[in-house]
């Protein structure tokens, strides 16, 4: 007979997990050994997604389910001893086990791929088990409120581990010469003058001396003045552009913890803005000034939250002076919180959006007047102009007029629907998720930069290029607030989800630039012979440079830029076009143009100085 201490007793099944864990151990021993099996295949040279035959032929199915079996008596094995002992943490066991396997399965599956449509499957796919996974472990461990400084500890690691990433392939890429005058060589050339004298005059950039600031209000650009004085070179501002990029993640964190977010969900509300793809992909092309846009948004953003009005107006000022149409994004946000808060901070929030709108008419018309404005409105703006010579205002007067044709314009550009989708499955469409319509104020500059300007200016409809730092930025945080709007299980399980989404996407599309850091290594005696015959040129010459040198000789008073529009090629014969006649010229040996133009060079009084095997040439005036 049963004494009543045995009744009470577990059964063995049930001190083996069964039946509560089953399902969930054998997904996770599946995922697990699925894990296994790709690496150890990928060692082989074999891949499961693109060798796929080859891979089901190298493991025999019976001997699969032999060490699926093991490895499943294993885990039982270890759930077995560990639950008396710690009960909490044999319930934690299986979870993981699940959630770990899910997402590695997925990422080894797109490292590499540069596959955004593959990456959006097997990100929804590890998200279905991530969420399932999570749902066993809400309150317990995964989604409970951890010690701040515990999540903080991850945030931070996490984010230097991006920082790191980000600098040495970016770095790799101008190492390699994958850099261009724009938007490359024009910023050292800038940098070179200001730090001799705090004009931003540049040669490469109009084909003239010209100051950068008549092309474009951006003053901020004196903040990495004494950083560059220190250390000249494009890779100071490389490393200084990954620095800033990646800094946005403290504000990020401290909206999320101020709006609730705890543990889990507070580590992944970061996830979403250090693996966004409008945050990551702009880093690889190449620097620019919108890479201040992210982090000082996101402290625009915190200062109306904690009600710190001096860092409101100061954010305000800066982000302002990164370019004139940066106004826009200060004018969208006071619009927001216009409508979200009350009293003074609606006032402030007027007062605010009115400023910014002044001076971004003001700035407008200064570089109408004495800069090249007038040509890039048309360029960027062309669709929505009744004749190339209209306003700002002319051009908002038209899309009033004629919304529709506005409305067109953001399909037109196939770009255009792309970066929709590229923004938007990451954040799961959260932007959406709200009833306060005011809140979609947010969002114009993202209709406005990306997908309007985008129609004429094709540029500005891709991920990788800098117009997306900001929209990108306001979308994460129109995500995040709408999250905030839930109840907390429904945020938790939800933030995850999208943070699974936004790694395993970025894993995907920003993997690949591992290849070119991979090249730089490999190739490094090439690349330092290249640089050694560059570095030839006395650095008081003047240089026209082929494009893709044209930033590592950029740090002199005067340089110009060789592009495919310096030539024009009819039948056998090549004339070079509005080539300025410079001490130097550095030419391309893989461009057929630049090849077949030496002899018009030779025939200027032009003979070779120096030589890099099959790489460039360059010639010298003759006395």
């Amino acid at each position: 007979m049963d004494t009543p201490a045995a009744s009470n007793r577990p059964s063995f099944l049930h001190r083996c997990g069964f039946p509560q864990f089953l399902f969930m151990r054998l997904l996770g021993v599946y995922f697990l050994l699925s894990d296994v099996m790709i690496l150890w295949a990928a060692s082989r040279g074999i891949s499961a997604r693109n060798n796929w035959k080859d891979y089901i032929l190298l493991f025999p199915f019976p001997l699969v389910v032999i060490v699926f079996l093991l490895l499943f008596a294993e885990v039982t094995l270890l759930y077995y001893f560990l639950s008396p002992l710690r009960k909490a943490l044999g319930e934690v066991l299986d979870p993981a086990i699940l959630i770990i396997g899910a997402m590695f399965f997925s990422c080894i599956l797109v490292w590499r791929a540069d596959d955004f449509r593959l990456s959006v499957i097997l990100g929804l796919f590890a998200m279905v088990f991530v969420v399932y996974g999570g749902s066993r472990l809400s309150g317990k461990r995964l989604l409970s409120e951890a010690r701040p400084y515990v999540t903080a500890s991850l945030v931070a690691a996490a984010s230097i581990a991006v920082f790191l990433f980000i600098c040495q392939t970016a770095l790799a890429i101008h190492r390699t010469y994958g850099t261009s005058t724009f938007d490359m060589g024009i910023f050292e050339q800038m940098y070179y003058n200001m730090s001799h004298g705090f004009r931003a005059v540049t040669t490469c950039e109009r084909g003239y001396a010209l100051s950068h600031f008549r092309v474009h209000s951006s003053f901020i650009l004196y903040l990495l003045l004494p950083f560059y004085a220190l250390v000249p070179g494009a890779e100071t501002l490389i490393v200084l552009q990954a620095l800033i990029v990646v800094s946005g993640v403290i504000p990020v964190y401290l909206i999320s913890k101020k709006r609730g977010f705890a543990g889990t969900a507070l580590f992944c509300s970061c996830m979403l803005y250090l693996f966004s793809l409008g945050i990551l992909s702009p880093c690889y092309f190449h620097f620019h000034e919108n890479a201040f846009l992210p982090p000082l948004l996101l402290w625009l953003l915190y200062a109306s939250e904690t009600k710190k009005n001096i860092l409101f107006y100061v954010m305000s000022a800066l982000i302002c002076i990164v370019k004139e149409d940066a106004t826009l994004f200060v004018m969208c946000v006071c619009l927001y919180l216009a409508f979200e808060e009350k009293g003074n901070d609606r006032r402030k929030a007027w007062i605010t959006g009115c400023a910014a709108l002044l001076y971004f008419l003001v700035a407008g018309a200064l570089l109408a007047r004495s800069g090249d404005g007038e040509m890039i409105m048309s360029s960027r703006m062309h669709t929505m102009m009744i004749d190339k010579n209209q306003s700002a205002t002319e051009v908002l007067r038209n899309i009033l007029l004629n919304p529709g044709h506005a409305l067109d314009l953001f399909v037109s550009e196939k770009n255009a629907f792309v970066i929709f989708l590229e923004m938007m499955i990451p954040l799961l469409f959260l932007p959406f998720v709200t009833r306060k319509i005011h809140r979609l104020f947010l969002m114009v500059p993202f209709c406005t930069f990306n997908l309007l300007i985008g129609s004429a200016y094709t540029y500005a409809s891709q991920i990788q290029y800098h117009y997306a730092f900001g929209t990108a930025t306001l979308l994460i945080y129109l995500a995040l607030i709408n999250l905030s709007d839930l109840d907390k299980e429904k945020r938790n399980l939800i933030t995850v989800a999208a943070g699974v989404v936004s790694v395993i996407t970025a894993i995907s599309l920003i993997s690949p630039n591992l290849s070119t850091y991979e090249r730089y290594t490999k190739n490094k005696a090439k690349y330092q012979q290249i640089e050694d015959c560059l570095e030839k040129i006395p650095a008081d010459a003047s240089v026209t440079s082929a494009d893709k040198y044209l930033p590592h000789l950029a740090r002199r008073e005067e340089i110009y830029a060789l592009m495919d529009e310096s030539f024009v090629v009819s039948g056998n014969v090549v004339m070079q076009l509005k080539v300025e006649e410079t001490d130097f010229f550095v030419l391309d040996l893989r461009e057929d143009r630049q090849v077949r133009s030496c002899e018009i060079l030779k025939s200027r009084g032009y003979e070779e100085y120096a030589r890099c095997e099959d790489e460039l040439v360059i010639f010298v005036r003759s006395a």
